[in-house]
């Protein structure tokens, strides 16, 4: 992998414009309209991310990158993530579903005990859908234009055996992600994932310091697999992003600027910050970040995502960017339990029966409002 900047990287992003402006006109079959659309939905993203511009994306395998949330380009699943949201964008094909986005909890099984455990109730439950299950479910949606497959838990790599299948299954259709705590994941396993067509693994890192991490994580050899696996996911020519949640203690505690530099230490091109939510294991305890600790959080992006630290690594806040939309959940993405139970996303488990209709509704409401 490597960092791409200046007239490389701006470049890449005129051929992705077209890119996008030769699906639009597949999709409108007008080239003016399909333009305008691409145009229009590329300055909604811009007046979001709130005049943060990108000055860096990232070079893997023949492909570009620039975050975890949007497929590697030029690739099929580029092409369907994009389709999808212009159709969202136009209010197109409401009988087809809008979700681009599929996070699967593929088991509940697990070798940590989390503080911030989402799955907490659910936790080592007996793994209740065969593979087969899960690709009569996944079809569908692939079917349907869902370009992103995130694979969870649980710990994923449990199922290690089922987790290649499935990624080899839609390979070729989808970009792949596999989030995990690093629970041996071995150079083998790694270039089995590798070669089975995924195409990133994030993996969790909330604590700086060894003890403190397999303290929050519950076991203390969490922080050496999140060490090992970071190398052996790189070596095997992986995309690799940390994931942390960052606490209010951790964050009061000043301690964002020590993990950003363990992440720059340890060579990887983009830190993930998530918040915790009161679910799970944090059900009733108060542990939502105030509005300024999240100010907190986005200064240290606006501090390190410019031209003069492009030797760390980019940091993504999608809290940050998501704050004047819509919730995505049940509108953009979709998740799909271990036992085939549908919901809006990881932290809203009520359970969705007709995900085609609630798609539909959520993209007419968000654009009326």
């Amino acid at each position: 992998m490597r960092i791409v900047t200046g007239l490389e990287f701006r470049t890449v992003q005129v051929f992705m414009f077209i890119n996008i402006w030769i699906s639009g006109i597949r999709l409108y079959r007008n080239p003016i309209k399909a333009f305008k659309a691409s145009k229009q939905m590329i300055q909604k993203f811009m007046d979001h991310a709130e005049g943060q511009n990108l000055h860096r994306g990232f070079y893997l395998k023949g492909k570009y990158t620039w975050d975890m949330f949007n497929p590697h380009w030029p690739s099929k699943a580029f092409n369907r993530f994009y389709t999808t949201q212009l159709r969202e964008h136009g209010l197109l094909n409401q009988d087809q579903t809008n979700i681009r986005r599929l996070l699967i909890a593929i088991t509940k099984k697990c070798p940590l005990q989390c503080e911030h455990c989402s799955e907490w109730d659910t936790l080592n439950e007996k793994d209740q859908f065969t593979l087969d299950d899960f690709f009569k479910k996944i079809d569908g949606f692939v079917d349907d234009g869902v370009s992103q497959l995130v694979f969870s838990g649980g710990e994923p790599l449990i199922r290690f055996n089922d987790l290649v299948e499935m990624i080899q299954r839609y390979r070729n259709k989808c970009n792949q992600w596999v989030y995990t705590s690093g629970y041996q994941l071995t150079p083998e396993k790694a270039e089995r994932l590798a070669a089975a067509g995924l195409n990133g693994v994030a993996i969790s890192l909330d604590h700086h310091i060894e003890e403190f991490h397999n303290l929050f994580r519950g076991n203390q050899k969490s922080f050496q697999w999140v060490k090992d696996a970071v190398k052996n996911c790189k070596d095997a020519g992986l995309m690799v992003t940390i994931n942390s949640c960052l606490t209010k203690t951790y964050l009061n505690d000043n301690n964002t600027d020590h993990l950003i530099n363990l992440v720059k230490e340890w060579n990887v091109p983009i830190l993930n910050i998530l918040e915790p939510r009161a679910v799970g294991h944090y059900a009733n305890k108060d542990v939502e970040l105030s509005i300024r600790e999240q100010q907190m959080i986005e200064s240290k992006v606006r501090q390190y995502n410019n031209k003069k630290h492009l030797e760390y690594p980019l940091i993504s806040y999608p809290a940050m960017f998501r704050k004047n939309l819509p919730c995505g959940g049940g509108r953009s993405y979709l998740f799909l339990d271990y036992d085939g139970t549908l919901s809006p996303c990881p932290f809203c488990k009520t359970p969705i029966k007709n995900h085609l209709e609630l798609t539909n509704k959520c993209e007419i409401e968000a654009v009326l409002n």
